[in-house]
């Protein structure tokens, strides 16, 4: 079947164009008729995205509820509906919607959603038979995410249990699909063709001593004058395309060039201009969020910085954190895919040839590489707590599960009968559980504004540059995180950057400030709280934060060793030793905000003080060491508390 049509809700017959997708669709189709599961693996360009959905419907599997669509980005899951919409004649918001955090555009009527993930997992929170819906398609799989790893298991559970009608796709680009079909009690797989024009790959090895934005420019100078059409620039993050932007400026003046940012963040008028035709030559700086599923009409030209942040479990935070990494073969050959996808291609990767071999073949899937305290949660509110005999596609570690379920209970999420009221609503925050209950307590305190600054500098890049910060600290404090807080609302109200704590980088400020307001937002939005701007001239008490800094960290907790002393032992026995440059010097107990656990002792970065009166059972273990004394020959109780 080389041309389809489709028909509206309106019918009105629409021709598409043929692409490599369309000759599998009727055997998906029957597959998906004879089981409740498929995989289809398709490279980028066949079709997949736009043309498998929709298909659904036309076929007639759908026609007992909808279809829902998942996407891992929210960029993708509005372009993808836009783009079906108008494959389908029709309006979004009409027959084809979406729904993304903070932005919906469907109605009762609207047959195909295209959702992200975490959307996806509030529904079968609010309805766990997802009511009215016929399929789930999970697109992009091969990202593995740990919400797309969630999503699956979830459906997956719904299925076997209360709704064997229900019809489950996975698609991705580059899957490996037998062990997920496995997975899926052996359910047939099928594969597409691609339509790929060919794209001339070039390497030139960079200096890491350089900020990649000169490099960028540079390798749009030379694509420039070796090839046609628009450009697409791959940078890690909405930081380095902002200095990609600035570094680019006498580029575009004298080139009469449109030079366009695209990251998740980015407003909707903002991301549709990259999409729409221009007279000028078009220079688009994206994340990794243009790797997949959206298709920027006219690039015939990708330079590839080799990097994107990728989510880890920071032990020195106790936080998952955003790291900047070189992203693996499979994404580089996804990013140089996005230069062939209307014409012949050149894709310029800034690193060595002889390098390249040496990246892992594919990213690590989430659910091995990060805390999973937010997605026990998640089951918790589910009803579900036999996480090891859940139906993961991927099993996690034990002790990882161990490790997540340990830290819920102390930080008040759950106990013997499962989740608490407390952690009902720590799971509707849009953070991990420990800055989620740091969160909640802060607002509840009246200190929601200086609380998600904790949050988005724990979250973000630290905007103090290490290399700018004195040797020792020149004063005394309760807490370093609030000192910190304290020089940010400063320079909001002053500009100004020097501080005893060191340079603050203005970029970097005020991204934290953007993520600080975003969640002050969210947070408002969720537990109703009142809200005022913070007057850094005001006395204002730190005592519900540092309480509230403690409660998000019981297991950091540290006594010191003697009075005045920079040693103390941990929670749990391990020594810890203060940084030169905390400034939490003479509290008897502290939290270990920030700490790097490489060498014999754990270095404290970041403290903040805790009175021994805000300590109560549920901060403290009480446990009685026998041991052996060699010299006296004798043995010996001990009762530690801690």
């Amino acid at each position: 079947m080389n041309n389809r049509t489709i028909r509206t809700s309106e019918a009105k017959v629409i021709p598409l164009s043929p692409l490599p997708i369309d000759s599998v669709i009727e055997p998906l189709i029957a597959a998906l008729r004879a089981n409740c599961c498929a995989v289809l693996k398709a490279p980028a360009g066949a079709g997949k995205t736009t043309r498998v959905p929709p298909a659904l419907i036309d076929y007639g599997l759908a026609e007992q509820g909808k279809v829902i669509v998942v996407q891992p980005r929210r960029l993708a899951a509005r372009t993808v509906a836009s783009r079906i919409a108008s494959e389908r004649g029709g309006r979004l918001g009409d027959e084809v919607g979406y729904h993304i955090r903070f932005d919906r555009q469907f109605h009762r009527q609207t047959r195909l959603i295209v959702v992200t993930e975490g959307v996806l997992i509030r529904q079968l929170q609010e309805d766990p038979f997802l009511d009215g819906v016929a399929a789930v398609v999970l697109d992009e799989f091969h990202e593995r995410h740990l919400d797309t790893d969630l999503s699956l298991a979830m459906v997956r559970r719904v299925q076997q249990t209360v709704r064997p009608d229900l019809k489950l796709l996975v698609m991705s680009a580059t899957l490996a699909a037998e062990p997920i079909s496995n997975y899926l009690d052996n359910c047939p797989i099928l594969e597409s063709a691609g339509s790929l024009y060919p794209v001339d790959i070039q390497y030139q090895e960079v200096s890491t001593m350089s900020p990649i934005a000169t490099h960028v420019v540079r390798g749009v100078e030379a694509l420039l004058k070796s090839s046609t059409g628009d450009l697409l620039v791959f940078l890690p993050g909405a930081r380095e395309i902002r200095q990609t932007q600035v570094e680019l400026r006498n580029l575009e003046e004298c080139e009469n060039l449109q030079v366009l940012p695209l990251f998740g963040d980015l407003p909707a008028a903002d991301q549709d201009r990259v999409f729409a035709t221009s007279p000028q030559r078009k220079v688009v700086l994206a994340t990794n969020v243009a790797e997949t599923s959206i298709t920027i009409p006219g690039i015939t030209g990708v330079i590839d910085s080799g990097l994107a942040r990728i989510l880890e479990f920071d032990p020195n935070l106790g936080l998952n954190h955003l790291e900047l990494k070189p992203i693996s073969r499979a994404a580089a050959d996804q990013r140089a895919g996005r230069a062939g996808r209307t014409a012949p291609g050149i894709c310029l990767r800034l690193w060595a040839e002889a390098a390249h071999r040496h990246r892992p073949e594919r990213e690590t899937a989430e659910i091995h590489r990060v805390d999973l305290s937010g997605v026990l949660l998640q089951l918790l509110k589910w009803g579900e707590s036999e996480f090891t005999s859940f139906p993961w596609f991927d099993k996690p570690d034990p002790i990882a599960i161990t490790s997540g379920h340990a830290l819920l209970r102390r930080l008040g999420a759950c106990d013997i009968e499962g989740i608490t009221p407390l952690g009902r609503q720590l799971v509707e925050m849009p953070l991990e559980p420990r800055l989620a209950r740091l969160v909640v307590d802060g607002a509840l305190a009246g200190q929601l504004e200086r609380a998600t600054l904790i949050a988005a500098l724990l979250s973000e890049r630290d905007p103090f540059q290490r290399g700018d910060r004195p040797a020792r600290a020149s004063h005394q404090s309760r807490s370093d995180i609030l000192d910190q807080v304290d020089a940010l609302l400063e320079f909001a109200h002053t500009r100004r950057t020097q501080f005893d704590l060191g340079t603050l980088n203005r970029n970097a400020a005020e991204f934290v400030m953007r993520a600080a307001e975003q969640l002050q937002r969210q947070v408002r939005d969720r537990m109703q709280v009142t809200s005022h701007v913070p007057d850094p001239t005001n006395v204002v008490d730190d005592v519900p934060l540092l309480k509230a800094i403690l409660a998000a960290f019981p297991d950091r907790l540290v006594r010191r060793r003697e009075p005045g002393g920079r040693r103390g032992i941990m929670v749990g026995g391990r020594g810890v030793r203060l940084a030169d440059q905390s400034a939490v010097s003479d509290a008897e107990l502290f939290v270990c905000v920030e700490a790097d656990a490489g060498g014999a002792d754990t270095l404290v970065r970041k403290a903040s003080l805790v009175e021994r009166d805000w300590l109560s059972g549920g901060n403290l273990d009480t446990r009685v060491d026998v041991e052996f004394e060699a010299e006296t020959g004798r043995v010996q109780a001990r009762r530690r508390v801690g």
